[in-house]
């Protein structure tokens, strides 16, 4: 938490002592804490963030455009595939504070988090970067983070917005975006990763192994998928884990219930990306 406090004011993400001005609402804040898993499913670290309310934002006021694109599976089969034909590197890269990066266009108002002090009753902060809850905040980054690629001379892919790829005499590198998770593909990677930390703050996850519920193995003779931890946390969820395996997909004479089950988890959950 303290980190997260220091990290907040370094960046000046938002202005103290701000008197709200007449007719402006002010949207409140929480901390939250959170696991980040390995693909083994033990704790890789501990997460806190200020997380602004964004349920309390206006449309109009304080939030217009929210859309951010996301990597599509297709496009993720498709690099792991040429990646393992060109015998390509596949390092994965995590944005530190990823929302924290976006520039904030609109006027908002928050109330000052637990933690921090004030020298004068009834103050608001006036932010000045997008923070994690706002509306726009996906969309924010993704505007910072695609123009950041297409100034370093990557061209964005018309099939998916989120894959970037750039040519240098016989060199290739393949960008793939999932909000702060970036995968590389290429045969030289050092140079995106030395830009990419000097914009941003990166961590270098090394060899991919984990993106998006799919595993990744590799071995001299490919790669290999699977998304075990993904299926078990599913079945885990929906209170499955000790179910045993049958020859059909549904019991013979099985009498349908009329009462409401967990359907609204499982089939957006078992739809093929």
């Amino acid at each position: 938490m303290d980190k997260e406090i220091v990290a907040l004011e370094q960046n000046q993400y938002w202005i103290f002592l701000t008197d709200l001005p007449q007719g402006k609402h002010p949207i409140g804040c929480k901390w939250i804490y959170k696991f980040k898993y390995k693909a083994d499913g033990s704790i890789e670290k501990y997460k806190v963030r200020v997380v602004a309310k964004g349920y309390n934002q206006q449309e109009g006021e304080d939030f217009f455009d929210t859309f951010s694109p996301i990597v599509k599976y297709t496009a993720i089969r498709l690099i792991l595939a040429i990646a393992t034909g060109k015998q390509w590197n596949l390092h994965q890269l995590d944005v530190n504070n990823a929302f924290l990066h976006g520039d904030l266009k609109e006027e908002v108002y928050m109330i000052i988090p637990l933690g921090f002090k004030s020298t004068k009753p009834n103050q608001v902060c006036k932010l000045t970067k997008t923070l994690y809850g706002l509306k726009q905040v996906s969309c924010q980054w993704d505007h910072k983070l695609t123009f950041a690629f297409l100034e370093m001379g990557y061209q964005q892919s018309n099939f998916d917005y989120s894959l970037f790829v750039k040519f240098v005499d016989s060199h290739i590198t393949v960008l793939l975006v999932y909000v702060d998770d970036l995968v590389l593909a290429g045969d030289d990677l050092n140079v995106v990763k030395s830009i990419m930390d000097a914009k941003f703050k990166i961590k270098d996850l090394g060899p991919l192994r984990f993106f998006l519920s799919l595993e990744v193995v590799r071995s001299s003779k490919g790669i290999f998928l699977t998304q075990r931890k993904y299926a078990l946390e599913l079945l885990d969820d929906v209170g499955l884990l000790e179910c045993k395996p049958v020859t059909s997909p549904m019991i013979p004479n099985l009498n349908l219930w009329s009462k409401k089950m967990v359907f609204h988890i499982l089939i957006p959950s078992l739809i093929p990306g």
